[in-house]
């Protein structure tokens, strides 16, 4: 007789504990004793601060968290369930609507592998199916401006990502074969983000704490970015999403002028929106940026951005309601300048009456199918918001 299968409980059945893992075809990987990585966290950390100015130790304080009283440290493994959906909380329409602003978006088998690997790693670790559905949609849609931006550039990729939250966007970048950087302050997310890339990614993940060997997917603690005479490798680009707003100035500004000196001119830094204002104003954000030497063009209305490397100070291009001429004309000459003008074309293009807020497309059709196939699961957060809780 063959061994049984490992299971786990959920809402009063067994269900197979299925290990997913990208690099061996979706089973077997290395699970991980989060109560020994918040420990080995903590220790590393602690050392990391001696080696830093107080300033650093200031500014990567997370001061929007901070302010506002978000959670952004557990103690225990059992707290870890409360970072696996969040920050788009109820948002899910709105995202796939979003992905129809990047036209086509063709990946929507890398969506179907993604919800897949999400929903058996809260199978795993919480005993609930959910594939993470509000902030996986966001990440597709944060992939897809990358996918525009970079559009042309020598694959794989090398991204890196600040303040990835949940991780999702990075579990997209790992699981396309890209290399992939994560920048993360908040102990919690880093814990979260961590376990979610050794379970997915196996030994393809180093989690930046002892072991600095280089792998396709790591985390670069704040610490050791901050650490003196510590250099940013070649990227081919870097996205951060819902946060510039929310780092605390001298973080945001020691972040611009490290990849400014580490990056060729030209290089860009792609923005999902600017973040919560509770700290800083997107205006005063934009200055310190083009001070550190790079131009922003807002490249849609709901506030994306990308920041590129340039000489001097750089200039802040807002959205435009139509395309001047000669701004064409002078974009028209360089070949970043024409992938932007064909992004900006078909963002602004007019957009067919759609009341049932389907999106355009038989690729974008299967995304929101895709997505939606997924077991219908509100996230604890969104039903604590909704008095469902």
């Amino acid at each position: 007789m063959s061994p049984r299968k490992p299971v786990v409980a959920l809402r009063g059945r067994e269900v197979p504990l299925v290990l997913f893992s990208a690099q061996l075809g979706g089973y077997g990987c290395l699970i991980v004793d989060v109560n020994s990585l918040i420990n080995r966290y903590q220790k590393a950390e602690a050392v990391g601060r001696s080696l830093v100015p107080n300033r650093a130790i200031q500014a990567f304080g997370l001061e929007a968290f901070s302010a506002v009283g978000y959670p952004f440290e557990i103690e225990d493994e059992s707290e870890l369930w409360r970072y696996h959906d969040v920050m788009q909380d109820g948002r899910l329409e709105l995202n796939l609507r979003l992905l129809e602003s990047v036209h086509e978006f063709d990946h929507w088998e890398l969506a179907e592998r993604a919800a897949s690997a999400i929903q058996q790693f809260g199978i795993r670790r919480f005993g609930f199916a959910s594939a993470g559905k509000d902030m996986l949609t966001r990440a597709l849609y944060q992939y897809a401006l990358l996918c525009a931006v970079l559009d042309g550039k020598p694959r794989p990729w090398s991204i890196l990502e600040v303040g990835p939250g949940c991780g999702y966007l990075g579990l997209l970048i790992g699981l396309e074969g890209h290399r992939y950087i994560a920048l993360e302050a908040s102990q919690a997310f880093y814990i979260y983000q961590s376990t979610l890339y050794r379970d997915v990614f196996a030994e393809e993940y180093c989690d930046g704490l002892a072991n600095e060997a280089d792998a396709r997917i790591s985390h670069l603690t704040w610490w050791n970015f901050c650490r003196e005479g510590s250099q940013l490798p070649k990227l081919t680009g870097a996205t951060a999403n819902h946060m510039l707003a929310e780092m605390h100035s001298g973080a945001l500004r020691f972040l611009v002028r490290s990849l400014h000196s580490s990056q060729d001119v030209g290089f860009s830094l792609v923005a999902d929106t600017l973040g919560s204002q509770a700290v800083n104003a997107h205006s005063d954000v934009l200055r310190q940026i083009t001070a550190c030497g790079f131009s922003a063009t807002q490249i849609k209305p709901d506030q994306a951005w990308i920041f590129t490397s340039a000489l001097g100070e750089g200039k802040i291009s807002y959205w435009p309601v139509s395309l001047p001429k000669k701004v064409r004309a002078k974009l028209s000459s360089r070949p970043l300048g024409r992938k932007l003008i064909a992004f900006l074309d078909r963002a602004m293009a007019p957009k067919s009456d759609n009341r049932k807020g389907e999106l355009r497309g038989s690729s974008s059709r299967k995304v929101r199918e895709v997505v939606l196939g997924f077991p219908d699961f509100d996230s604890a957060d969104l039903r604590f918001q909704k008095g469902t809780w």
